[in-house]
């Protein structure tokens, strides 16, 4: 079926797909050696678990996640550790390719926290872009209720075409994967969103259903075209498209009771549960007219970005740039010898005539087209001008940060304004604010909290004092229980507190997780730890007040 709804906003760039699509998807030749950054997801890079000379298999675990939001990392070749620095791991390979694998899980039948677990160790992240740790994206259902699965198969920017070649060769395994994420977040609907540039894969999913239909599947399935344009494939744009539904300014899909994944996680994530296979390759696009055989390849992490685009047919000469991404959201490579890792969904090997250089910036003109392309609604040419004079409430009144920085705006610009330059610029200052104020405001939290224990510990302290002095006088046991139950109450209320800190500090680290993936999260997760520490110690006097409470009363 196609979407009634839409979004506003969108352009038409030129789609370039044809050269990756049309080839067949083979397996790149297996590396010699692989460089494994320790950072290749949101939140904190992790942390190296093997020594120098220690001989791995493919799968091994060579990086432990360090930290609530970060993700394992596994060796991607058999052969021995080379080097261990505090950016990457080196493996050089012995060609024998010696897997070790997980066990078989049934995912029908195995309980959520085994599923989890499996996630967490076979270190899955979201392969769509920003890298999400699978395992925390999939215990979403802890604080929200989940009535919708989204697919993610819009693939809508230019030149890319992985999610494409994923569906038309593996569409029963991608909706198995989104059966086990339904369950896990308790979903009882999936929907497919794809752009109707992708008729083999649209073609491939029918057929799959088809099938389903007749085997029943846990939960049924509903596949949407909708058509081309960009960026469509941006999960509120999606979102609206499918199901008319408005991700607030400033929240998650999961705040309107939607998960959104794209194929390739899910075909990892089925992988990883069926059969045992942690994340240790992915599907990559090779384009761009400085490549003789473009196409797209399966291609072990660590493999070296160069190495990959000689097999491609490089042509050194031809060559003006290589960009990791698309060309609206992606980045340049500023060198060849960069790694593939989880988040390399596409390299575009560019000469200088099919994506020069941008004109020199003019002045802003205010022709409006910035605002009429916007897929937010927002005032991009407002915003501008607040971003470069450090306007910050400004930009706050303007849901700066509802900006998904897709280049729409951009794009249009007849004065070629890096308008997103300036965005990103402004998110960033911003951000790093928004962290020092979240330390003071702790900092004031731990000192408040520190006053009220003292205080209570004083008041404990007096009230056994004025316990003891009323046993001398022979006082009536009543007197006792009641500043027994005075105690009582500031537990109580000590205990809602410490909750409530622990929600906050939560929350706080998955809006600064999602927001930027790159940012340091080291402060906000030991202010996490420390106000979870606070909430045990908090639950463990109460415990100890209500037992003794209860002692007291019984005869």
């Amino acid at each position: 079926m196609s979407s009634a709804y839409d979004f506003p906003g969108g352009i038409h760039p030129p789609q370039r797909k044809q050269r990756s699509n049309q080839a067949a998807l083979i397996e790149a030749p297996l590396p010699k050696r692989v460089v494994l950054p320790l950072q290749q997801h949101s939140g904190q890079p992790a942390t190296p678990c093997v020594v120098l000379g220690d001989v791995v298999k493919v799968g091994s675990v060579v990086a432990k996640r360090e930290g609530m939001i970060s993700s394992d990392l596994h060796a991607t070749i058999s052969g021995t550790v080379g080097e261990i620095s505090a950016t990457h791991i080196t493996i050089e390979g012995d060609g024998q390719d010696e897997w070790q694998r997980l066990p078989h899980l049934d995912w029908q039948s195995a309980a959520h926290e085994a599923l989890l677990t499996r996630l967490s160790e076979s270190g899955i992240v979201g392969l769509g872009g920003a890298g999400f740790p699978s395992h925390i994206k999939a215990r979403v259902v802890e604080r929200h209720a989940i009535h919708t699965l989204v697919i993610n198969a819009a693939e809508c920017e230019p030149y890319i075409t992985a999610d494409d070649l994923t569906l038309r060769h593996y569409p029963a395994e991608v909706l198995e994967g989104a059966q086990i994420i339904a369950k896990l977040c308790g979903a009882p609907h999936i929907i497919i969103g794809i752009e109707d540039n992708k008729p083999e894969a649209i073609e491939a999913l029918q057929r799959e259903l088809q099938h389903d239909q007749t085997n029943s599947q846990p939960v049924p399935v509903e596949l949407t075209v909708i058509a081309t344009r960009y960026p469509s494939g941006g999960e509120r744009q999606l979102i609206k498209k499918l199901l008319d539904l408005d991700v607030p300014s400033g929240g998650l899909p999961a705040d309107v009771g939607v998960l959104c994944h794209n194929p390739g996680t899910l075909l990892a994530i089925l992988q990883a549960v069926r059969d045992g296979q942690p994340l240790i390759s992915r599907i990559v696009t090779l384009t761009g007219d400085a490549i003789a055989q473009p196409g797209n390849r399966w291609v072990r992490l660590g493999t070296s970005v160069k190495e990959l685009l000689e097999q491609a047919g490089l042509n050194p000469s031809g060559l003006h740039q290589v960009i990791q991404g698309g060309p609206m959201m992606g980045s340049p490579l500023l060198s060849l010898d960069t790694p593939v890792t989880k988040l390399t969904n596409c390299l575009i090997a560019a000469t200088i005539d099919e994506l020069p250089a941008p004109p020199a910036e003019s002045p802003c003109i205010r022709c409006g087209e910035c605002e009429s392309v916007c897929p937010v609604a927002l005032l991009p040419q407002q915003l501008h001008w607040y971003a470069r004079a450090q306007d910050d409430a400004k930009l706050a009144r303007y849901h700066l940060f509802d900006c998904i920085e897709c280049g729409a705006c951009s794009y249009v610009c007849p004065s070629h304004i890096p308008l997103v330059v300036d965005y990103r610029d402004a998110k960033s200052r911003i951000r790093l604010q928004r962290i020092e104020a979240a330390k003071a405001e702790y900092a004031k939290h731990r000192f408040e909290f520190r006053q009220a224990r003292l205080a209570r510990e004083e008041a404990e302290k007096q009230a056994r004092r004025e316990a003891r002095q009323a046993q001398q006088r022979r006082m009536s046991t009543s007197a006792a229980a009641s500043s027994d139950t005075v105690d009582l109450r500031g537990l109580r209320i000590a205990h809602a507190a410490a909750k409530a800190s622990v929600k906050k500090a939560e929350k706080t680290l998955a809006r600064v997780a999602q927001e930027d993936p790159k940012q340091s999260l080291d402060d906000l997760e030991m202010q996490l730890a420390t106000a979870q520490e606070n909430l045990r110690a908090a639950e463990l006097q109460l415990a100890q007040a209500r037992e003794q409470q209860s002692s007291k009363e019984s005869p």
